[in-house]
């Protein structure tokens, strides 16, 4: 049987297009730019210094008075400052005399620390910046379980190397501590124990036990009721009064036992706000998988609480830092303490108080800085919200 043949397939012609009678072709413009009105640096200029007469007046009246302090600041800082020399005669210009710092740089870093030993306070600095930055450089499966073991470690670390006795180097007493390393050594190691105290605080505080819960109250709203001074005050003269007669409890070690607590009293009540922004379904999807309570509260509840709550961590743990420089007030020799101390020398009473407080001032805010960039990069990494 004889199929009927399928007709061929062909391509049809394309119609040709068409072109003028001169024969040119059609070739579009490139793309104009926008008007200089609406981007680049005059228009923002335009939008944000100058869009009214009234932003202009007050830009105009900024810019003159940045015109008239600049200079003579920059002048005074760097300009006409006097960077060499040992001692007040070097002090003869205008300018800062950042040979006071030069000369007190040692006591204003380490305090009284004994030269031959400042290895052991160096080593304790590079110890907390390793314990710090570990979370960068450790392996992924080993963050978690060793970067907590670290931190919680390195107050007890330090103290031993510092103190000396226990791995047979030379006793150095806590009354040559000082300087800006012993704030930094103080502030980190309370706010370490404290985060953790706090955490077990907000725990209590939300407890069903009566007896939990109201000891959590009573200690978080007395550490958060009562001034860090009189704190340092009742640790300094009251806390002694608690233990055994002819028991002598060093003093650094009575103020870190405050400023822990002091921590941990603030941080419980930030845990507790993130606590209280967790939905219910969290702890229902949780116990629906059979998990335990504290497998529920440290896998689950806990790493959503610190990334609620990093904003507030952050501001509790830059007051703690700033809060140090009032030990002062009970005679421990930290940065505040030794430069007044510098500053009523015998040999260094030319008036040079600005430049000792200026030298404190930046190097907190360097500090305070570097707390802030570090906890906005952890919020960034923790931030699971999906952004189109």
């Amino acid at each position: 049987m004889s199929h009927p043949v399928e007709p061929s397939r062909t391509t049809m012609p394309t119609a040709a297009i068409p072109t003028p009678a001169d024969g040119r072709i059609f070739h579009p413009k490139p793309a104009l730019p926008a008007p200089i009105d609406s981007v680049g640096k005059r228009a923002w200029l335009k939008t944000n210094l100058f869009s009214s007469p009234l932003n202009t007046l007050v830009s105009m009246t900024l810019l003159a008075l940045l015109a008239w302090a600049i200079p003579p600041l920059l002048d005074w800082l760097f300009i006409s400052a006097n960077l060499s020399g040992q001692t007040q005669a070097a002090c003869t210009g205008d300018g800062a005399c950042w040979v006071f710092i030069k000369v007190w740089l040692q006591p204003l870093v380490y305090g009284s620390y004994p030269d031959a030993s400042l290895w052991r306070v160096n080593l304790s600095l590079i110890l907390l910046a390793a314990v710090l930055s570990s979370p960068y450089w450790l392996p992924r499966q080993l963050r978690n379980k060793v970067d907590i073991l670290l931190l919680l470690a390195f107050p007890f670390m330090a103290i031993i190397l510092l103190d000396g006795r226990l791995l047979g180097l030379e006793y150095v007493s806590t009354a040559y501590w000082g300087g800006f390393s012993l704030n930094l050594f103080l502030a980190s190691a309370s706010i370490i124990l404290g985060m953790p105290l706090g955490f077990s605080w907000a725990l209590g505080r939300r407890s069903q036990m009566p007896m939990a819960r109201s000891i959590c109250v009573i200690l978080i709203e007395f550490f958060r009721g009562v001034p860090v001074l009189a704190l340092f005050f009742m640790g300094s003269v009251m806390l002694p009064l608690f233990f055994p007669e002819g028991t002598n409890v060093d003093k650094l070690l009575r103020v870190w036992i405050v400023l822990t607590l002091f921590m941990a009293g603030y941080m419980a009540e930030v845990y507790r706000g993130g606590f209280q922004a967790i939905p219910s379904g969290q702890y229902e999807a949780a116990a629906a998988i059979g998990l335990s309570y504290w497998q529920t509260t440290l896998l689950v509840i806990l790493p959503q609480v610190i990334k609620i709550s990093m904003p507030n961590i952050l501001a509790t743990a830059v007051m703690l830092f700033k809060n140090t420089t009032f030990l002062m007030i009970i005679g421990i020799f930290e940065v505040l303490s030794t430069a007044q101390n510098a500053l009523t020398n015998s040999s260094w009473l030319g008036g040079f108080s600005t430049e000792a407080y200026l030298f404190v001032a930046v190097v907190y805010w360097i500090c305070c800085f570097s707390m802030s960039m570090v906890a906005t990069r952890i919020e960034r990494k923790l931030d699971t919200s999906h952004q189109s």
